[in-house]
This record gives C-alpha cells, structure tokens and sequence, in this order.
C-alpha cells in the first residue's frame, strides 16, 4: 500500500470524525448523524474532499435511502435547506484543481488532530 492512500484514509477518517461530532444531527430526520455526506461525491473533486461546507449531516438510513435506493426526497430538502446557491458554489469550486499529494494530506491530517 502506498503512502498517499494510506495518508488520505487517515485524513478520510479523522475528517469524519470531527465533522460527525460537531453535527450530531441528520439533516433530513434529525436522528443522530452516522456521516457527513459529500453532496459533491469525493471521486469528482479532489478539491472539496475536506471541505466541510461539502459534506451534509446523514444518519445511516438516509444516506442508504440516498446512494442506494435513490431517494430524490433526499437531495431535494437538503437543496432546500442549504439552497441552490449553497449548490451552485460548490459546483463552481469542484473544479479547481488539487492534488492529494503527501504533503498536502500531512497538512490536512495534522489540522484534524
């Protein structure tokens, strides 16, 4: 295994960590929060991956109705609640360019520690 993955799934984990214990709440039912959810998906924008204004509170049932029986309910009262334009900067700022390299996940990591 090589150290860049190694580095991001360390960086992954913590940045799940802090942002789960700073929103305990699920953003669509209020029951507690399993995961911040990446609305803009990590495989799409290595720039937003530890953006905290990407990620969504969801607790497990949620975030299972959304990536795996395509709930659209999902996506529509999180657009409601963060609004179209929340959205519309996001998808702007996906497209900046970054790369996971060494240095910047050690910088990521030690922020989160």
């Amino acid at each position: 295994m090589n150290k860049v993955s190694t580095l991001r799934r360390k960086a992954d984990r913590l940045f799940q960590i802090a942002f789960v214990k700073d929103n305990p709440y699920c953003l669509i039912c209020g029951h507690p929060t399993s995961c911040g959810h990446h609305y803009i998906p990590k495989s799409r924008s290595n720039n937003l991956r530890y953006d905290i204004s990407n990620l969504v509170p969801l607790c497990r049932s949620c975030h299972f109705k959304h990536h795996f029986a395509g709930d659209p309910h999902i996506v529509e009262v999180i657009l409601q609640k963060r609004g179209q334009e929340w959205a519309d900067d996001l998808n702007e700022r996906r497209r900046i360019p970054r790369r996971l390299n060494i240095t910047y996940l050690k910088e990521v990591i030690k922020e989160l520690t």
